[in-house]
């Protein structure tokens, strides 16, 4: 009777010795490519705060054309601790950055550094909301509950133009670079994802990829058009 009970173990903890070789051998992966914005030289067609059309002459950021990189996952949503406000800054009558990145049920900190008054507003579906009139130094936090793409103006100065974009709650990781540089998204579990391109007065773009254990996948160079 006592040889079977240590058998028994023995093949227990030899199961146990197996399963725990194979998830320490696991490898993450890495996701990688280049970001490439067509040219146009026509400026960014904007709607007005009353409808009328308007020009955007492009922020600083926009002028580098930056680009947002994201991993979706098809199957398992996430979930993250409560984070710091991402901020939005008004500075030399530009947003800065004019394209970020925040978690569903996060927050923007809308701050003026300039030292004349902006009023930042969005009209967009996803999230409506007016600062009013601020002076220098002042700031007010918006958080955003719906996922999806969020326009953002002056309605003093119609040249400047933001996009917040409200990351959905299975989104893994992402990050941003400017048109032609390579990007890599790292520490990727097996699996199959959407990977989703984003930038300002470009139309958005998504591909299917399938991640398998410790591989490096180069997506290549990933065009956007407007």
């Amino acid at each position: 009777m006592k040889g079977i009970f240590v058998a028994l173990f023995l093949a227990l903890w030899s199961l146990l010795f197996t399963d725990c070789l194979g998830q320490a051998s696991s490898q993450l992966s890495t996701v990688k490519g280049t970001v490439l914005l067509s040219s146009n030289e026509n400026t960014i067609q904007m709607r007005g705060r009353y409808g009328r059309a308007q020009r955007s002459n492009n922020s600083k950021e926009a002028g580098e054309k930056t680009a947002l990189i994201w991993l979706e996952s098809t199957s398992v949503s996430t979930s993250s601790n409560p984070e710091e406000p991402v901020v939005l800054d008004q500075k030399d009558l530009s947003f800065v950055p004019s394209l970020l990145a925040v978690r569903q049920n996060g927050a923007v900190r809308i701050r003026n550094s300039d030292p004349v008054y902006h009023n930042v507003f969005s009209l967009s579906s996803v999230k409506r909301f007016d600062v009013g009139r601020r002076p220098k130094g002042e700031y007010l936090d918006i958080t955003f509950d719906k996922a999806g793409v969020v326009d953002v103006f002056c309605d003093i100065h119609s040249n400047m133009r933001a996009a917040i974009y409200v990351m959905s709650p299975n989104v893994i990781t992402w990050t941003k670079v400017k048109s032609g540089e390579i990007f890599s998204l790292d520490n990727i579990e097996p699996g199959r994802y959407q990977l989703k391109v984003f930038a300002l007065g470009y139309q958005e773009r998504s591909i299917p990829i399938e991640v398998s254990d410790g591989e490096s996948i180069d997506t290549g160079t990933l065009t956007l058009n407007f």
